[in-house]
């Protein structure tokens, strides 16, 4: 006979729960049964109980170890990111988190249930304390906080890294563009001089055009004053270098 999965014995139990009741108090067994567990004063089985609810099935389980003992969601929460086993996926066993206002913020989760079914773009929950009752409820995900994955699950996939942004135009041509110094451009066959050319006519667009006369393909003294002259001007150390961080600063539209 095969052995009965950790989630569906929990399930189980839960089930068995389904239309169970609060009192015309508000005590409930699950709140009663938390308070005496954690010596905590008797007011706690008046108390909001749809996590004591979870912690009391998992106990009659014998699964309470991993999938947490809590009466707070948000510590719940908390307790299972800690674990790494905290997520976004709906898995059927999962502790599922909402969050009444929409955000997957922790700190805002307001209530609590177990994933008893994936339905495409729902979920079937089972929760205590929905309408102060033991309820399945068929649920959008779009307050959905998280949920919480009991060490029964797969742990969920690590999140990938954000891809890195696309380079700007000006960023592709700037890895391209060599770095210029004093005295590029003097030979009639050096290839710097069409670059030399560029930064030649982009220090005239920025206002910092050399004095009159240079010959604009050679990286010359007039050339190299106007230069640093404009790095001084950007908040550039004035090193008189046409470099990775002079191209972008030349570039950018006055």
């Amino acid at each position: 006979m095969m052995a009965t999965k950790p989630e569906d014995r929990l399930l189980a139990v839960v089930r068995s729960q389904l239309g169970t009741t609060e009192s015309p108090t508000g005590w409930t067994k699950y709140g009663s049964w938390w308070a005496k567990r954690h010596d905590k004063p008797a007011s706690w089985a008046l108390e909001p109980w749809c996590d004591m609810f979870l912690a009391w099935c998992a106990d009659q389980a014998g699964l309470i170890d991993v999938t947490g003992d809590h009466a707070w969601t948000v510590g719940h929460a908390e307790w299972f990111k800690a674990r790494g086993q905290w997520g976004h996926t709906p898995k059927k066993g999962a502790f599922v988190f909402f969050d009444w206002g929409g955000s997957r913020d922790i700190k805002r989760i307001d209530h609590i249930g177990i994933v008893e079914a994936v339905r495409g773009g729902t979920i079937v929950t089972i929760e205590g304390n929905a309408e102060n009752r033991v309820k399945r409820r068929e649920r959008s995900l779009a307050n959905v906080a998280g949920f919480g994955y009991p060490a029964y699950l797969p742990a969920p996939a690590p999140a990938k890294p954000p891809a890195a942004p696309a380079l700007t135009w000006t960023e592709k041509i700037v890895k391209e563009l060599p770095t210029l110094r004093l005295g590029a451009g003097k030979s009639k066959t050096d290839p710097l001089r069409w670059h030399v050319k560029t930064a030649f006519y982009l220090l005239h667009a920025r206002g910092f055009g050399p004095a009159g006369g240079a010959d604009d393909t050679v990286f010359g003294e007039a050339v190299h004053d106007a230069l640093r002259a404009f790095q001084r001007e950007s908040g550039l150390k004035d090193d008189g270098v046409v470099g990775p961080k002079t191209w972008p600063a030349l570039m950018r539209v006055a």
